[in-house]
């Protein structure tokens, strides 16, 4: 039965978010589920005006861009829904360009991190009421431009026909202009961003998409929801995901079977060094060749397990870790000074590194992959590159 839409009078927005953090070593991601204490919906006055300098606010579009009437959004059939990213919500990694999003939901607060929450009772462009499962995300608003949010989904394995269905507003009166884009995580682990990218601004009015996964079947991925500020003006882009699901015919018929029995999971070997000559004076000091030492993180891209080796107090700190294969980044975490917990820095395989993205290090069964130097020291470099946060329980040394 289709979800009638009604016209209600503006409401402040609503917004929260979601706490991803890595656990024990070896340990997979834990998944927060939303509780019964987040803060629920509030209600206003036709003539009522947010008070509160935590709450969104927004811009009115101009009557020249007036969205055009909302089309009626549906409820996806019984049945069809393969995959729900509204009630799954914090089940995914939340992220900003720099480090994870938390806690889930999100706090109004904090929303210069960036901000997500999930709703059954949304309001689209010209506050239209929409009574739809729907995320409301809104990327970071750290000045000049290339503010971003994402959320990464715990893998799924796509079907033949499967698709990717949603429909893209702005929420309420707010002035959005972003770039949505769905992006995964292949089963190697490497980011892959194909072309599935749609630009929204106020005055667009709903799009209504649909991405067929078929390329992807057979394939266990991690499927990202984006979201980008594209005007260098993050204040009012409060983007709206409505009805966000993996459309599965009822009739589908799963990939052929795989069977992974004879895969050879003898664990190899990375080593290397972590170059202190660009990380903060008090770590290093060259005139009595000694070090301070650090704790190398090694985070599996397959399976976000990850492990972790402190280094020796030596001029050089080498490292050497067995891990099982699969693909890696490494990062060294280091102690911080003032209001900052920890440095890092991240092995990027370029020259120079600083504010390159982190490169993946494949481990073969029974492999030694040398030479992985981490010289990205992030307090030197500007912070200009993401790296991930240093799980809770791995300590500093």
């Amino acid at each position: 039965m289709n979800r009638r839409i009604v016209l209600l009078p503006l409401v402040p927005f609503i917004l929260l978010a979601c706490n991803l953090l890595a656990t024990a070593s070896p340990t997979s991601i834990p998944t927060v589920m939303p509780d019964d204490t987040a803060t629920p919906i509030p209600t206003a006055e036709p003539t009522a005006v947010p008070t509160s300098t935590s709450e969104p606010t927004s811009t009115t579009a101009p009557s020249a861009t007036a969205s055009p009437p909302l089309p009626l959004i549906p409820l996806p059939e019984p049945g069809t829904v393969a995959y729900d990213f509204v009630a799954n919500v914090c089940e995914a990694q939340w992220a900003n360009s720099i480090s994870y999003i938390s806690p889930c939901p999100s706090n109004l607060d904090e929303i210069e991190q960036g901000y997500i929450t999930n709703t059954h009772l949304a309001f689209a462009e010209s506050n239209t009421a929409v009574e739809v499962p729907s995320l409301i995300v809104v990327p970071q608003q750290a000045a000049g431009g290339g503010t971003a949010i994402f959320g990464i989904y715990p893998p799924f394995e796509i079907w033949p026909g499967d698709q990717f269905r949603a429909t893209l507003s702005c929420q309420g009166d707010a002035a959005c202009d972003v770039e949505y884009s769905l992006e995964y995580f292949d089963a190697a682990g490497k980011y892959q961003t194909p072309n599935w990218v749609w630009d929204h601004q106020v005055g667009d009015g709903p799009q209504t998409i649909a991405v067929d996964l078929s390329s992807l079947a057979g394939q266990t991925v991690k499927l990202v929801l984006a979201v980008r500020d594209a005007d260098k003006d993050p204040s009012s882009d409060y983007a709206l995901w409505i009805a966000p699901h993996i459309y599965r015919s009822i009739d589908a018929q799963p990939p052929p079977a795989s069977s992974d029995a004879d895969a050879d999971n003898t664990p190899g070997v990375i080593s290397g060094v972590v170059d202190m000559s660009s990380a903060p004076p008090y770590m290093n000091d060259p005139v009595v060749e000694n070090s301070m030492p650090v704790v190398v993180v090694f985070f599996n891209l397959d399976d976000g397990t990850y492990w972790w080796i402190q280094t020796s107090l030596t001029g050089h700190p080498n490292y050497q870790m067995t891990v099982y294969p699969g693909n890696y980044h490494v990062v060294a975490y280091g102690q911080g000074m003032g209001g900052e917990p920890y440095v890092a820095a991240g092995y990027t395989g370029q020259v120079p590194s600083c504010g390159q993205p982190l490169a993946e290090v494949l481990v073969e069964p029974n492999a030694k992959v040398k030479d992985i130097t981490i010289a990205d020291w992030n307090w030197s470099c500007g912070g200009d590159a993401y790296r991930p946060e240093k799980p809770i329980d791995v300590p500093l040394p």
